[in-house]
């Protein structure tokens, strides 16, 4: 149980401290924590996890942590994988408050941001691929709900809340096919 813990701690951790862009950046850091370096979900279970995450209000991260944090360990395990996901991020957010004001002008530090956008992009990518891939989430009819999904947002501009409350009432009406 000690154990348990302890990779709970370390697992969400290195998975929130080490993510740049919030909690959506932090997801590939997670899968690869909790499918391939722990094995504590396998691909079809961090994907349900992480349907389920997104459904429900508030910051992504914690609610994975709480989710496999309950799964492995009980409420202790939820309790110290959210501690884990939360209380070093904010501490570090405390000391480099000062650094980040101090330099947001700054060229090179602008340069920095830029570039590292679009490796946050290109992380997100690759989850989402291999969600697709490494799960029997793999069919036409989720790729073509999650692109509607995006035209919808990006182009069309409706409220991603009236998109997901969608996509919710047509997975329970159709939950035979997809």
């Amino acid at each position: 149980m000690l154990t348990d813990l302890l990779n709970l701690f370390i697992a969400f951790f290195r998975a929130n401290i080490l993510s740049y862009g919030g909690g959506p950046a932090a997801i590939p850091l997670m899968r690869n924590e909790v499918v391939s370096r722990f094995k504590w979900f396998d691909e079809n279970q961090f994907a349900d996890a992480l349907a389920i995450g997104n459904t429900l209000p508030g910051p992504i991260a914690p609610k994975m942590a709480a989710y496999v944090g309950y799964h492995v360990a009980g409420v202790g395990g939820a309790v110290m994988s959210v501690v884990a996901a939360v209380v070093p991020t904010a501490f570090a957010m405390v000391l480099l408050a000062g650094f980040l004001l101090k330099f947001k002008d700054d060229p090179g530090f602008k340069g920095m941001l830029r570039v590292a956008k679009p490796i946050v992009v290109v992380l997100l990518l690759q989850a989402a691929v291999d969600l697709m891939t490494k799960t029997n989430y793999y069919n036409y009819i989720p790729f073509i709900i999650s692109a509607a999904a995006a035209v919808l947002v990006f182009w069309l501009k409706v409220n991603p809340a009236f998109v997901i409350l969608g996509g919710l009432i047509i997975g329970y009406a159709f939950h035979k096919f997809i």
